[in-house]
């Protein structure tokens, strides 16, 4: 965390200077020189060089056996019944002999056997996941060339392009039910634009892009100007409000204060009771009395750079025309997007509000660094309708039809809201659009809610749709709720490639979804490598920060959440006392399944031994076995898995895939984990 703070303080409230870390070692190692002498001392009667402390110990600590004579003869028994020892044949083993066979059923019984165990679980769900994506492929392949052709020329209703979160997996599965004749597609959240946002409300500027970039570019949020007045007005208020409420909490600290607060103080328990039994109703409350001080609705980004010299500490405001082009053309192209534009296009970042969370980022777009991706999708958007920009994207071979008008939107997935951006610019033309895609969007997002209330033990199972949705509103603003959602609780899989080979398939909200057409990259797989040395990386950890804090939520992740303080605003620690818990806490994984995640990607084995060879990270977590690698031929659908060092053909075990009308009807009435299937409603497009 020290060296966090020290080399990227640009993501930190307060930064620390150079060499913070090897001080603290250096107080550390001192510490911890002293209490070994002291406890050496008072424990063992030793006096000597700490170098030779061990030896000490060791000679002092008696041994005893790691198991029961009781037990090792049980263990033998239920072997020798396996496997048809008789008693006259264990009699004439030797002592040597009889020392190996309990030494290999010890290390068997403490290593091995949890080791095969985990391997035949991840088995499992590879096959059941291959074995699905191969039959949903073998039925996309049969539909006749000339029904896909009409459908790949037919022109969309909308097209919505989501983050490749897990979480948006059953959203985009939804809209899709909703609206058959809509198109999705997923890319990374940042959606391409790395930048130091601040928003009109906002005191400092929070990078959103992932953590190993460090963005050159700064967006303000203004107010537009007809709002100018008002603004500057609710800015008084909230330095007034913040002003007192400092003044009050330091005067707490007096013995005046602490006693005028020990009087007025049981008033504050008025809003707290609120918040726990009447939390939906209590946020629309405090929404309407805060309104008097939150800023206008209508802004807008400070996007273009109106200047060369920056003026920002070494970064610009805004982007230029050229650098805007680069990146709407980038993230276009990366995920297949280049021809059959719908009139509209929606780009919705994601995040996540809850209320009393100090772990609040970890539910937050993890390509935004823990932040909210809507200012992302925002901007983007803005980026793709200047008409400058789309010249350049069409000089390098895009062409974005001129009726095609591209929105922000963000997605809460606490709360399942989605809320829209500069909707007042849109022409008048495409009224009837948006409100096409705002039915569909807003029947999607309710039944995604319902969807997800299967999760949670505090919802009935037998909730209609609108009442699972009043349900995950007042989660969000439960003052008293451990769980407001899962997160990426159940993350099992990434897809890399065309919609079509997963769009109508039920994938349980486990699969992160990444668009990428291999008909429109060249050779050398240029546009893949580009996406998975992303990709690979960003998801193996999420994946692997759960598996751990899964298997050892205790000493990997951060134990129970209900007694957590958050500490120097960095991180918590077990109410005052402990270190700064690593990882995840108990309520957010304890409906994980720990497995290696699983990458099917749309490639052929040789294209994808080659982007392992030419990069580094990639190789080293697939040939160090971190995740688990498979490819989907694009021209004939072969599945190859890498085991062994290479790729080898994939043979489905069944080629049984359920068949329903719609997801409601194959997850209704289950809490548990659900297997594949083929959802009808959400087919049309592929």
């Amino acid at each position: 965390m020290i060296w966090q703070v020290e080399t990227r303080g640009d993501r930190a409230p307060r930064p620390i200077p150079a060499g913070s870390l090897v001080e603290f070692l250096a107080i550390r190692l001192i510490l911890e020189r002293v209490s070994l002498a002291h406890l050496a001392k008072e424990s063992l009667g030793y006096r000597g060089e700490l170098s030779r402390l061990r030896e000490a110990a060791c000679r002092r600590i008696p041994t005893h056996e790691t198991k029961a004579v009781e037990q090792q003869a049980f263990l033998v028994f239920q072997l020798a019944q396996s496997i048809g020892w008789s008693p006259s044949l264990l009699c004439r083993q030797s002592e040597v002999q009889w020392t190996m066979l309990l030494r290999e059923m010890d290390d068997f019984s403490s290593l091995q056997r949890r080791r095969i165990y985990h391997l035949a679980f991840e088995r499992r769900y590879r096959m059941q996941t291959l074995d699905a994506l191969t039959q949903y492929c073998r039925v996309i392949r049969s539909e006749s060339a000339d029904e896909q052709n009409h459908e790949q020329n037919a022109r969309p209703t909308f097209q919505l392009i989501c983050c490749i979160d897990d979480r948006e997996e059953s959203f985009r599965r939804h809209v899709e039910e909703v609206s058959p004749s809509c198109e999705t597609f997923g890319a990374a959240g940042f959606f391409g634009v790395a930048m130091y946002y601040r928003g009109a409300a906002d005191a400092h500027y929070t990078p959103l892009c992932p953590v190993i970039i460090k963005p050159a570019h700064f967006v303000r949020e203004h107010v537009v100007s007809t709002f100018k007045n008002a603004e500057s007005r609710r800015r008084r208020r909230r330095r007034t409000i913040g002003t007192v409420t400092h003044r009050a909490h330091l005067g707490s600290r007096t013995f005046a204060g602490g006693a005028v607060a020990a009087v007025f103080g049981s008033l504050a328990s008025i809003p707290l009771v609120m918040r726990i039994l009447f939390p939906r109703l209590t946020s629309k409350i405090v929404e309407t009395f805060g309104s008097f001080i939150k800023s206008p609705a209508v802004t807008q980004l400070e996007l273009e750079r109106r200047e060369v010299e920056p003026r920002d500490a070494e970064g610009h405001i805004g982007y230029s025309v050229p650098e805007m082009a680069a990146i709407v053309g980038r993230v276009l192209r990366d995920i297949g997007l280049t021809k059959t534009f719908s009139r509209l296009v929606i780009l919705c970042g994601h995040g996540s509000s809850s209320l009393n969370n100090p772990h609040e980022s970890a539910y937050n777009c993890g390509a935004c660094a823990g932040a909210k991706g809507g200012p992302n999708a925002r901007a983007f958007a803005e980026m793709a309708n200047d008409r400058r920009v789309r010249r350049l994207v069409a000089d390098s071979g895009l062409q974005i039809p001129d009726d095609t008008v591209f929105i922000g939107a963000y997605h809460n997935t606490c709360d399942d809201s989605v809320t829209y951006y500069d909707l007042e610019q849109v022409p008048t033309t495409h009224r009837a659009d948006i409100e096409t895609a705002h039915g569909a969007i807003d029947e999607a997002r309710a039944r995604n809610a319902h969807e997800r209330c299967r999760r949670f033990a505090s919802a009935e199972l037998s909730l209609t749709v609108e009442a699972a949705l009043h349900h995950v509103e007042g989660r969000a603003e439960d003052l008293s709720q451990a769980r407001p959602e899962y997160n990426h609780a159940t993350n099992a899989l990434c897809f890399v490639g065309r919609r079509r080979w997963s769009r109508g398939l039920f994938l349980d909200r486990r699969a992160f979804l990444q668009s990428y057409d291999p008909a429109q990259d060249d050779d050398d797989a240029t546009i893949l490598t580009r996406i998975l040395q992303a990709v690979i990386p960003v998801c193996a950890g999420i994946n692997l920060e759960y598996y751990f804090s899964c298997v050892d939520f205790v000493g990997y992740g951060a134990g129970n959440k209900l007694p957590h303080n958050i500490t120097s605003l960095l991180a918590v620690m077990d109410g005052a006392a402990s270190d700064l818990r690593p990882g995840l806490y108990q309520q957010m994984v304890e409906i994980h399944e720990p497995m290696r995640l699983l990458f099917v990607i749309e490639t052929t084995p040789t294209a994808m031994l080659r982007i392992m060879a030419a990069n580094e990270g990639i190789d080293r977590l697939v040939r160090g076995s971190w995740v688990q690698i498979a490819t989907l031929d694009p021209t004939t659908s072969q599945v190859h898995i890498f085991r062994g060092g290479k790729f080898v053909a994939y043979t489905p075990s069944s080629d049984e895939l359920p068949e329903v009308d719609s997801s409601r009807a194959w997850y209704r009435g289950w809490r548990d984990h659900l297997g594949f299937a083929r959802i009808n409603a959400a087919g049309g497009r592929a």
